[in-house]
């Protein structure tokens, strides 16, 4: 994710997250922001997406901040539908910067996202630094 949008949800400003495709139920996501800040910072519980027709989404996003709907017409160009993904928590943990992910974790910066099922030993790292936030 970018920095400013990510700076958007944790400021309480941005309450969805739009996508071009997205699974069709609620997930938690880790999440990775990207150049400059380039680590992972937060854990997001995200909501069972809206899936609808572009306009509609779009219309939701304008409804969210004036001037987002043309956005995100112009980034679902060509989708007869797209989805609009709530936003229900942001929680930030202790920072994973990018050099540590990848000498430690074999990380590689995903474009969209990866499933920590595939990278074991860093999805356990994730969850000590969650439960040594909640736990406090």
């Amino acid at each position: 994710m970018r920095p400013q949008p990510y700076n958007e949800i944790l400021n309480g400003m941005k309450k969805y997250e739009y996508r071009r495709a997205f699974l069709k139920e609620a997930v938690t996501a880790f999440i990775y922001v990207s150049s400059p800040v380039k680590e992972i910072r937060g854990v997001i519980q995200f909501g069972k997406p809206i899936i609808d027709s572009v306009e509609n989404i779009a219309m939701i996003a304008e409804q969210e901040q004036s001037g987002w709907g043309e956005g995100i017409i112009s980034y679902m160009s060509g989708l007869e539908t797209g989805y609009a993904v709530p936003i229900l928590s942001l929680q930030e943990i202790p920072p994973i910067p990018l050099q540590q992910l990848r000498s430690i974790y074999q990380f590689t910066a995903p474009q969209s996202y990866i499933y920590l099922e595939t990278n074991k030993k860093l999805k356990e790292a994730l969850l000590v630094r969650l439960n040594s936030i909640e736990n406090e």
